[in-house]
């Protein structure tokens, strides 16, 4: 697994929450393994967190909190994107999904993205992804072969777009 990186600053309200969802999807299985305690405790020690943080996430290892409660206090979009990817790591870290791991990651997606306008996000991405394609598109041509091979070239595309 790689190892994840956070910016070396002070951990705020939205990143500390962000930490605690991460611990109440370790509970969802009901079993905290030894990886996943592990991985919790080696962000605590690499993380800036201050002595009352620290016991608080300690004090979550050992009780299960409610994911809604702790999510409401990620305000900053950027850690609600975070807390999403993370999890989605953290219910992994076993090596297995199960159902209730399941069901939180669901509820953490669906929480994450109330309130988004999703059609204009896929929308955008899809203009960006288009953009990205005729950019290289653009720099392929420059590449292609001339003569025959560059009618074939042609022909194959032209195929490609049809389909």
């Amino acid at each position: 697994m790689t190892r994840e990186t956070f910016e070396n600053e002070y951990v705020g309200t939205s990143k500390f929450y962000m930490l605690r969802c991460l611990i109440s999807v370790a509970h969802a299985d009901g079993i905290i393994n030894e990886d996943e305690r592990n991985y919790i405790n080696k962000l605590k020690q690499r993380l800036p967190l201050n002595d009352e943080q620290k016991q608080i996430l300690s004090d979550d290892l050992e009780r299960p909190q409610d994911m809604r409660y702790l999510f409401k206090h990620i305000n900053d979009p950027r850690y609600r994107g975070q807390a999403c990817y993370f999890a989605r790591l953290m219910a992994f870290k076993d090596g297995k999904l199960n159902a209730s791991e399941k069901v939180y990651l669901d509820r953490l997606h669906a929480m994450a993205t109330t309130g988004l306008d999703m059609p204009t996000i896929r929308k955008n991405a899809r203009v960006a992804t288009h953009q990205k394609m005729v950019a290289n598109d653009i720099i392929s041509d420059q590449n292609k072969p001339n003569g025959l091979f560059g009618l074939l070239d042609d022909f194959l595309l032209k195929l490609n777009n049809k389909r």
